[in-house]
């Protein structure tokens, strides 16, 4: 049975009940309700957020046990992590071959509506509109208009993490290139179209970056929103190209810290267009 889209319900109901009651600071009881008592449980989530202090000693996450979206958000990821462990136990560490559309419309289709559900994650982990207003949110997420240092570092750091995963690969994966850490027939359905190609890239590099680099690093620091992110790639199999992930991950939480956002966006974009732009290039 697949569960993902009564994930997705359930986790924008429990977050939109977690704001609306933190808000009003009148009682928790439906966020109790959807989360069966979960979020009651006070030694729970002392014991997350001094093991996310641990796992962070020089990121200093903004973590507080005593907020009811901090720990609706943190059921949500001990929920998500135990299914996609679960789902690798399934598939007994193997990769899947067919976890995309068989059609570039089809695959653009189909990020559009990660990049939205993302999206839509966000600005109710942020209390956008509920708690915060757009400024607020947007101050809170680490977004602005780009600048020209967003812009350069996002660029370079990108191309420079492609070659750095491609250099990985190859050692790890007795010679095979980065972009075919799971995602070969995935390229080799793109790569002939240069603007599906960059739709492709900015599509995933935005919803993924403004989820995991802007909502949930602040809160739950760089190394367990990387072990999230990577979560997010089980579809690679249980391999060291997860490794490499984690490490990319790691940077792009670091452009997030040291920059903003809208900077780890463009090098994830980046990233993830690198391997097409070469190939066109190699090709003319």
């Amino acid at each position: 049975m697949n569960l993902y889209l009564p994930g997705i319900v359930y986790a924008v109901l429990l977050l939109l009940v977690a704001n609306l009651e933190l808000r009003r600071r009148d009682g928790k009881r439906l966020t109790a309700l959807l989360s069966v008592g979960l979020t009651q449980i006070d030694v729970l989530w002392a014991s997350v957020g001094r093991l996310i202090t641990a796992l962070n000693p020089k990121d200093q996450p903004k973590y507080d046990k005593n907020s009811l979206v901090h720990r609706a958000a943190s059921l949500l990821a001990i929920a998500y992590l135990i299914w996609q462990i679960w789902l690798l136990l399934l598939s007994r560490g193997g990769s899947e071959q067919n976890w995309f559309a068989p059609d570039i419309s089809g695959i653009l289709l189909n990020l559009a509506g990660s990049m939205m559900i993302f999206l839509s994650l966000s600005a109710l982990g942020t209390g956008w509109g509920l708690r915060r207003d757009r400024a607020e949110a947007l101050q809170r997420l680490g977004l602005r208009w780009p600048t020209v240092g967003d812009c350069l570092v996002g660029v370079a750091l990108g191309l420079l993490l492609y070659i750095a995963a491609t250099l990985a690969a190859s050692v790890l994966l007795n010679g095979v290139t980065a972009d075919q850490l799971g995602v070969r027939a995935l390229f080799d359905a793109v790569k002939h179209s240069l603007p599906a190609a960059l739709a492709l890239a900015v599509l995933a590099g935005t919803g993924e970056e403004i989820l995991f680099r802007g909502a949930l690093q602040p809160v739950f620091g760089i190394v367990v929103t990387s072990l999230l992110f990577t979560m997010l790639h089980t579809h690679y199999g249980l391999s060291p190209a997860l490794l490499i992930l984690f490490a990319i991950s790691v940077c792009f939480g670091l452009v997030r810290r040291r920059f903003s956002t809208t900077a780890a966006v463009i090098c994830h974009a980046t990233y993830n267009f690198a391997p097409f732009l070469l190939a066109r290039m190699m090709a003319a």
